[in-house]
């Protein structure tokens, strides 16, 4: 599944801007299955269609400036994605929202009626691509147009010169602009003093993916404080190699609409299966990954950095401040990543909620402890002592225990 962009040029005789009556085409949109621009006239004549007649220039530009914000992997927790209806122009755009998130792209496409557009958009989906897919598929609609223009002529555009700084930005530039757009900046357009934090910051820490990954929990504000510990982390890394049994790919794109907590207690419990684990048996997380501890701790909103050097390694650092159980968790919470993701060769364990982290707490509670085995364990007794028994039997936080006796044995 990913998305679709198709586009026949039409004439425009009666539009006067050159850069819309040289891309005035019938535009269709499609994710996965589901057309996006299917409309009808507002006024109910004519029936649907699927296919607006609008200018494509005003939504290749919008993708254009906001491209290193569709491909940065990580994003504030405030930001709430490209949407398209904000392309403007004058036009109508479908509600068709997509966020970028370590590798996935989550795409949201919903209904819209506004006066005073002349059509009503008739569908509305949600799903999970692959980013590296979706943007190809931007691209090429950008290139699209950008051709178009040349061959018409009309030359000097905004399009035209965006595109072309994003095409000849070399690598040190493409990081810096994944960063500035990972902490909401505009590449172009930076505060100095903002742009001269994120250059230091970058130099120091060498990763622009880990650097970008930051901002899911830190505030800006606190950036200087957290490279020290990256640092310290990053060095103390030493990812060896691990037998996971293999637990199979995860159709992201059906996953769409899945309360997160489910995924994750269903690939965990996969995982103990394969493992051949009783429901009361200790998950042997020590044999599975390696996890090591600074001496610093770690910054605010960071539970541990995670490397990797493909899919048959993985190990984890924490903060100088962890417990036993927080390592734990933080292990079996890796061990989730590294199964549900696109494999990073660093990330952050953070405490954002993003889907997937979500996921990946779900999965790392019923590896460590399976609500069947603390069932078991408790045989009816809910009060606080028998809780702490489970807790300390399965080498976890009680609060954990608790979760998982109001999310699954209760509910």
């Amino acid at each position: 599944m990913t998305l679709r962009f198709r586009w026949e040029w039409e004439p425009a005789p009666d539009v006067r801007l050159s850069e819309l009556a040289a891309t005035w085409c019938r535009l269709s949109i499609d994710l996965g299955d589901t057309p996006v621009t299917l409309v009808e006239r507002r006024d109910g004549s004519g029936g649907p269609r699927h296919g607006l007649d609008v200018p494509v220039y005003p939504l290749a530009e919008f993708l254009a400036i906001n491209w290193w914000r569709l491909s940065t992997t990580s994003h504030p927790p405030t930001d709430r994605g490209v949407r398209f209806i904000e392309a403007g122009a004058g036009f109508a755009w479908p509600d068709l929202t997509l966020r970028s998130d370590r590798g996935l792209m989550w795409a949201t496409l919903r209904q819209r009626d506004k006066t005073p557009e002349h059509v009503r958009f008739l569908t509305q989906a949600e799903t999970v691509l692959e980013a590296d897919a979706v943007l190809r598929a931007a691209a090429d609609l950008i290139d699209g147009t950008v051709r178009r223009l040349e061959d018409r002529g009309v030359m000097g555009t905004l399009l035209q010169e965006e595109w072309a700084s994003i095409q000849q930005a070399d690598q040190e530039e493409r990081d810096y602009c994944l960063v500035a757009a990972a902490w909401g900046q505009d590449p172009y357009d930076t505060a100095s003093d903002v742009e001269r934090l994120l250059l230091d910051a970058g130099t120091e820490i060498g990763d622009a993916t880990l650097l970008a990954d930051l901002s899911r929990a830190v505030p800006r504000e606190r950036i200087s404080d957290s490279t020290a510990w990256l640092l310290e982390a990053s060095r103390s890394l030493d990812p060896h190699a691990i037998s996971l049994p293999a637990l199979g790919s995860l159709d992201w794109s059906s996953m769409a609409g899945v309360a997160p907590w489910r995924i994750g207690y269903e690939r965990a419990r996969r995982l103990r299966l394969l493992l051949n684990l009783n429901p009361t048996e200790l998950a042997p997380i020590d044999a599975l990954t390696t996890v090591r501890q600074t001496h610093s701790p770690a910054p605010i909103n960071v539970d541990g950095l995670i490397g990797s050097e493909g899919a048959s390694s993985l190990a984890v650092v924490v903060g100088a401040s962890a417990s036993a159980t927080t390592k734990r968790f933080a292990a079996a919470r890796a061990i989730g990543r590294h199964s549900l993701a696109p494999i990073q060769r660093r990330s952050l364990l953070t405490r954002a909620t993003q889907y997937t982290e979500r996921t990946e707490r779900a999965f790392a509670a019923e590896l460590l402890a399976p609500a069947n085995g603390i069932a078991e364990i408790l045989a009816g007794d809910f009060s606080d002592d028998a809780l702490q028994r489970a807790a300390e039997h399965f080498r976890v936080n009680a609060i954990l225990v608790q979760h998982q006796v109001d999310n699954q044995i209760a509910a």
